[in-house]
């Protein structure tokens, strides 16, 4: 059946799909990444081995997804959008995750003691804006309507850009090497989900401009 349908779904729906699924996964990593870092102090090092490793079957979901999209494209003649579009967002989807789960791995292998509230801050902000770019993805096939979604990826990745200073600034306050080694790590990863994310938006608005 599933091959089937992959024959007899066009293939502008299926690239939009594939996409959407890669969206819809990097939600799932979000997910299990907040429930890391809210309930962080009071896991066991089990239970956030366990969290971190399904993060990371989550990433290899999403590799997978880049390689299928890739694999389609060179494969497709003609596509809904274009080819370099389709290949940047693929990548830009893909870049997320693996950010999200090496932001994960990083506070076990730094052996993170307690999550701060700089961490708390960036993890509330990244949660709102990967599941924004999940429903701007669903959206991009009606290639219209997608000025409040530009406007809300821009404002929290600003909100982005402010707590880090904020938290860089806090860090290098502290006199232990190490610890500011630490947490600053973990800041640019959080950071970079962030900025990937804009990433995806000016990728979508330059879609819709082609394509108005």
């Amino acid at each position: 059946m599933p091959k089937i349908l992959h024959w007899l779904l066009p293939k502008e729906e299926e690239f939009f799909r594939m996409l959407g699924e890669q969206a819809s996964t990097a939600v799932e990593a979000v997910d299990d990444f907040s429930k890391l870092v809210y309930d962080y102090n009071i896991l066991s090092d089990l239970k956030k081995k366990e969290l971190v490793s399904k993060i990371e079957d989550l990433e290899d979901k999403g590799d997978n997804l880049t390689h299928k999209i890739i694999g389609d494209l060179d494969k497709t003649f003609i596509t809904p959008i274009d080819k370099e579009d389709i290949h940047r967002l693929a990548m830009l989807l893909d870049d997320v995750i693996d950010l999200i789960h090496m932001a994960s791995e990083r506070m076990l292998i730094f052996k993170i003691t307690r999550i701060n509230s700089h961490i708390m801050n960036f993890t509330d902000i990244v949660i709102k804006i990967v599941k924004r770019v999940e429903e701007g993805v669903m959206d991009i096939d009606k290639l219209k309507n997608m000025n409040q979604f530009y406007v809300d990826v821009r404002t929290l990745e600003n909100k982005g850009d402010v707590l880090f200073n904020i938290a860089l600034a806090r860090l290098f306050d502290k006199k232990d090497a190490i610890e500011i080694i630490r947490y600053k790590n973990i800041y640019e990863f959080l950071e970079e989900i962030i900025n990937k994310c804009e990433d995806i938006a000016n990728v979508m608005e330059s879609i819709v401009v082609k394509h108005a």
